[in-house]
């Protein structure tokens, strides 16, 4: 099947020049090439002599199903022919890696990956609703284009083979690491085998890794016996498009167009818990700049109350008691009488003479008293009216107020 090689610039078909090896593959070699007839650049997939003698046939009706298929995930096929050492595909060239490249090369984000796969998802259910089933989903088959989308080619090996999955000698073709239980275990292939191909290129371009590895079919067995390992830091909904697309019975996974819909469906969020809200905690009013002012502002507020508070009580018996005079104050005597509490009315009261138990008699003062001053100092003249105090302060106290509302908001 391999082809014959190419060693030196021709025509093929008389119309399409080769001019370069553009990849190589297990069944066939692509080349860039030119139309010379639209004078436009394509891609040529040729494909070597086959052993099957009905595997010609089979590839011009392949050939002519692919050539009608139109969708803007495919790489269009323009022109296929056959002839007698070889067959070969005329596709659209694409400039642009391969999916193979990008994940080898960076780790895509979660968007890229939905975006990517849910392009390729939609791709295959429209090429399943034609009855085409590609049977070589793999990141090498899926290229990206100038414009960053997504394009499935080389529906190469769905052209060679029989409805069994097999050529006609009975050999199973495919890539190993993406290759279906259904398909390693000789079951007949549908559209089920390309979804399951599909979730193992999402979990590859999460990972960066094939999930499996290993060589041949002995390699290829691995799935029957395990299903892919999906981490946990993959994220929803690229998680369940993987885990239902890789199911081991094919009854269980998902059609392509379903595949499409849930990479598209946005993310679960869980509802938000609403909790009591917490009791009032002191706040540290100097964690922030509006905090600092605020506690300075308080302290100004502090001192200055407790500047009003003397101002207004700190002097409180001046105002309940009589101011001394100028006058000298008579020289004490020894009279048996008893000072009583001053009022605002007459001065004092007299205590009377007969009150029941009473002593007859008080102790004298002592003779030996120090004199008072003859004379004691004068009041200023110039003392403020207490009652302007009063209204000077709480003038300055509603100032006050109104500067501090204007620092709180309150």
């Amino acid at each position: 099947m391999m082809p014959a090689p190419i060693t030196e610039p021709e025509l093929l078909g008389g119309r399409y020049r080769l001019e370069g090896l553009l990849g190589q593959g297990g069944m066939s070699d692509v080349h860039r090439a030119t139309d010379t007839r639209l004078n436009r650049p394509v891609a040529v997939k040729i494909f070597g002599a086959a052993d099957d003698p009905s595997a010609d046939q089979r590839f011009e009706q392949e050939a002519q199903v692919m050539a009608n298929l139109r969708h803007p995930g495919l790489v269009a096929v323009h022109d296929f022919a056959v002839e007698a050492d070889r067959a070969y595909l005329v596709m659209e060239l694409v400039d642009g890696p391969t999916l193979k490249d990008v994940i080898a090369r960076e780790d895509l984000p979660p968007e890229d990956i939905r975006r990517i796969g849910t392009e390729v998802a939609q791709t295959l259910a429209y090429v399943h609703s034609q009855g085409v089933t590609h049977r070589d989903i793999k990141p090498s088959n899926i290229l990206v284009d100038s414009d960053g989308r997504a394009r499935l080619a080389d529906f190469g090996i769905a052209a060679l083979l029989g409805a069994d999955g097999h050529t006609a000698a009975g050999e199973i073709i495919g890539t190993p690491a993406y290759l279906s239980p259904e398909q390693v275990q000789g079951r007949p292939v549908g559209p089920p085998t390309d979804v399951y191909a599909l979730g193992l290129v999402l979990l590859e371009a999460w990972t960066g890794r094939q999930e499996y590895q290993g060589q041949g079919l002995q390699g290829a067995a691995e799935r029957v016996n395990r299903a892919p390992v999906v981490p946990a830091d993959v994220p929803e909904p690229v998680r369940t498009a993987i885990a239902r697309s890789t199911a081991t019975d094919p009854q269980r996974r998902p059609d392509a167009r379903r595949v499409a819909e849930i990479l598209s469906e946005p993310a679960a969020v869980a509802p938000p818990v609403v909790a009591p809200e917490p009791e009032p905690e002191p706040r540290d009013l100097g964690s922030s700049g509006i905090g600092k002012w605020i506690a300075i502002g308080a302290l100004v507020v502090a001192l200055l109350v407790l500047l009003l508070g003397f101002l207004l009580f700190g002097n409180g018996d001046s105002d309940t008691q009589a101011p001394p005079t100028t006058e000298t104050s008579a020289p004490p005597t020894t009279e048996t009488t008893t000072e009583a509490p001053t009022s605002e009315n007459d001065g004092g009261i007299q205590l009377p003479s007969n009150i029941p138990g009473l002593p007859s008699g008080l102790p004298s003062l002592p003779s030996n008293l120090p004199s008072l001053p003859s004379e004691l100092p004068s009041l200023p003249s110039n003392l403020p009216d207490p009652g302007q105090i009063g209204q000077d302060a709480q003038g300055f106290w509603e100032s006050i107020q109104r500067w501090w509302s204007g620092i709180t908001g309150n």
